[in-house]
């Protein structure tokens, strides 16, 4: 007993209860459980809790879980440092709720240093503030890959709110700093409440962000703000209008980062692909698309993350539209993978791989694509990946009393 790992230890408690009832209970695809029980994948909290509370077994399972990798705690001040901090500084943070935002990355002096500025913005504010309320954002960016979008929401509108506090009154090359920072914060709110399925703050948000671009002739990120929004309208697959700014994205009066300029690219193509467009005039912007890619070497600066991975699921999504499902399924084999997404993002493009392999007539092969999915979209709390397994379902409406598709829309019911 002391040395069983989990998939040993489900095995065990399963007893002669089926993968399908056990998968069912615990709100999860029958692979999964199989895979849980043969060591191919590791088991998350949410699922080996609500394994162990399907099967009575009083924590026991929830006892296997792998051990944590070890993750030093940050340091904390002590607490006589905390009561040293002045009047200002508490009622700064306290009044304004932006401490759970700022305190645990930064020393006292720099808290100190923020909430003076805050206070006293013509006085205090400067560059320094600007860079690290930078700093700050870029930490929230690269968290949002590991954690739900609700937890990094608060930090985003955090640093908004501090920005707009001390833009109001800073020194005008100051204020240009924090408005440059300030869009890229608002594009990022935009994404986060994309992904939670909430259009109507994510379209305020993308609109603060080009606001701020504007203000601070930050051409390259305006162009880029309309890539976000042609990218939001593939939500509602509003192809014109996802068309329309993925050229708008191009043609303004700036110059796009190769690999940005390569994403709009490839956005064109996708909407020209729903419009049944022309297939020869779809493939030639794919390879241009491509091109622009490999020009850029190792992307810095806005969409850093785009990469060739990325890229080649997008270009799947195209092939899809284009109704050349073989093609994208082909594609989606090749290059989608756990190690190369995040476990969001992976769950998100699974939701896509289905609908591919439902136009190619693979209901049993969708719906499995979708179990995982929905099992992703669960553990990362993502409404996107949500809805694109219910148009999944939609689309395997012809195949409703197969075994695998009832499945799946048990999961989603449930």
């Amino acid at each position: 007993m002391g040395t069983e790992t989990f998939g040993e230890a489900l095995r065990r408690l399963r007893g002669d209860m089926s993968i399908r009832d056990v998968a069912r209970l615990a709100n999860c695809g029958k692979s999964h459980i199989s895979d849980l029980e043969n060591g191919r994948r590791a088991p998350s909290l949410a699922i080996a809790t609500a394994l162990d509370r399907a099967l009575g077994a009083n924590g026991r399972l929830v006892a296997r879980l792998p051990p944590p990798p070890d993750c030093a705690p940050a340091p904390q001040p002590h607490r006589d440092e905390w009561e040293d901090l002045s009047e200002l500084l508490r009622r700064t943070f306290l009044r304004r709720g932006l401490a759970a935002v700022t305190l645990p990355a930064i020393g006292l002096e720099d808290l100190k240093h923020i909430a003076m500025a805050i206070n006293d913005a013509r006085r205090y504010a400067d560059k320094e503030v600007a860079a690290h309320l930078e700093r700050q954002l870029v930490d929230c960016a690269a968290n949002d890959r590991t954690r739900e979008p609700r937890q990094s929401i608060p930090t985003a509108l955090g640093l908004v709110a501090a920005i707009e506090d001390m833009a109001k009154e800073a020194k005008p090359d100051v204020r240009h700093s924090l408005f440059k920072v300030g869009a890229r914060t608002a594009e990022l709110a935009g994404w986060l409440y994309r992904d939670i399925a909430m259009p109507e703050p994510a379209g305020y948000w993308r609109d603060r962000a080009m606001e701020w671009a504007q203000a601070t002739s930050d051409f390259p990120m305006q162009g880029y703000v309309l890539l976000k929004k042609s990218q939001s309208a593939w939500d509602q697959r509003d192809a014109q209008r996802m068309l329309a700014l993925a050229v708008a994205a191009q043609e303004g009066p700036w110059r796009l980062p190769p690999h940005v300029q390569a994403e709009a690219v490839q956005q064109e193509a996708r909407g020209l692909a729903m419009l049944d467009g022309d297939t020869k005039l779809i493939e030639s912007k794919l390879e241009l698309a491509r091109d622009l890619l490999t020009q850029d070497g190792k992307a810095t600066g806005i969409a850093a993350h785009y990469d060739e991975p990325l890229f080649s699921l997008q270009v799947a999504i195209c092939h899809q539209e284009s109704g050349e499902s073989e093609r994208a399924i082909e594609t989606y084999e090749r290059w989608l993978s756990p190690q190369a997404f995040s476990r969001r993002d992976y769950g998100y493009f699974l939701a896509l791989k289905g609908e591919a392999f439902a136009a190619a007539e693979q209901p049993d092969q969708a719906a499995t694509s979708g179990l995982e999915a929905l099992t992703l979209a669960q553990e990362t709390n993502s409404a996107r990946t949500r809805l694109e397994i219910l148009r999944l379902i939609g689309r395997l409406q012809p195949w409703q009393h197969r075994e695998s598709v009832r499945e799946l829309r048990y999961a989603i019911l449930a």
